[in-house]
């Protein structure tokens, strides 16, 4: 898959696109559902697939106060659009400038001369251009006129249930891992660097290791089942019980990201973790000292690796 930083990077093999826009948080089931239309639409045409999504997220921009938190930083974006075998994902940078321009104008002058787009996939909830007073009906005129087709994708369900970015951060920010990771196609995922924390799991004869994790959404303050990787994400998957949260039982601080590998390992100090959040076994809560802390720690391990070990 080509990355293309920039519309005005288009290169001129991208001469005739078949295109769909969008934020792609999370790389869904709907999101997938969207790249395999555009790769049949493109392959039928003669013409290359291409996702046009924003970076940062646009409202983080035009309203922070009400940006969501992103399910995934945008290289995790960008590898899960490659597993989709799309040819090529645009990330184009989202300014001020480009978030004064009006519907018509983004239509004209990056969708059509940038893009060059023939055929243009979009949400049936799609909405563009300053102050968002773009829609569907808009692009379909506007593309009539310019000579492109559009194309508006009805709303995926699976199990019966609408898959939406909102929807998934919701259950995750509930702490139902395993019920977002559905409508994820894959399990929600925290990826950074092994920092050092205070130590008190190897006082306690269960060492972790602590993650310094980029801005990205993390569930519900808990204990959770996981599977981990060390290295990127073609390393294998470890087994591990992990801990998000303020651990009231020393008086709290600020939340963590603490994994114990069940199978143990060496000094991680440095090392990139990938931890995949699998099932939720129980939320966070404060014990009377450090030895009931460590009765259910170890029977949360015994639960965590049980339930691994039969989901694989």
């Amino acid at each position: 898959m080509d990355v293309i930083q920039g519309v005005d990077a288009m290169p001129p093999a991208y001469s005739r696109t078949v295109l769909t826009i969008g934020n792609y948080d999370g790389v869904h089931l709907a999101h997938r559902h969207i790249c395999g239309i555009i790769k049949k639409a493109a392959s039928e045409r003669g013409a290359r697939s291409a996702v046009l999504t924003f970076d940062p997220h646009p409202l983080s921009v035009v309203a922070p106060e009400r940006c969501p938190p992103l399910m995934s930083t945008i290289d995790e974006k960008l590898a899960r659009l490659e597993e989709q075998g799309i040819d090529a994902t645009i990330v184009q940078p989202f300014t001020p400038e480009l978030a004064a321009m009006t519907a018509e104008e983004f239509i004209g002058n990056v969708v059509h001369e940038k893009v060059r787009a023939e055929m243009v996939f979009v949400g049936f909830n799609f909405r563009f251009g300053k102050g968002r007073k773009g829609n569907t009906d808009l692009l379909r005129e506007e593309g009539e006129r310019l000579g492109f087709e559009t194309r508006i994708i009805e709303a995926f369900h699976f199990k019966g249930s609408r898959v939406s970015s909102s929807e998934i951060r919701k259950l995750l920010l509930a702490g139902e891992v395993a019920e977002a990771a559905q409508f994820l196609g894959q399990y929600h995922l925290i990826e950074g660097p092994v920092v050092r924390g205070e130590g008190r799991g190897r006082q306690i004869g269960i060492p972790t290791v602590n993650i310094d994790y980029p801005p990205v959404l993390v569930p519900a303050n808990g204990v959770y089942a996981c599977w981990v990787q060390i290295g990127g994400r073609k390393a294998p998957r470890l087994p591990a019980v992990t801990n998000i949260g303020h651990r009231p039982t020393f008086d709290g601080g600020k939340i963590t990201v603490e994994a114990h590998l069940l199978e143990g390992g060496r000094d991680l100090y440095g090392e990139n973790l990938r931890v995949e959040f699998v099932s939720r076994l129980r939320e966070e809560r404060k014990f009377s000292g450090p030895e009931a802390l460590v009765a259910q720690i170890r029977q949360d391990i015994d639960t965590g690796r049980a339930l691994l070990q039969a989901g694989r």
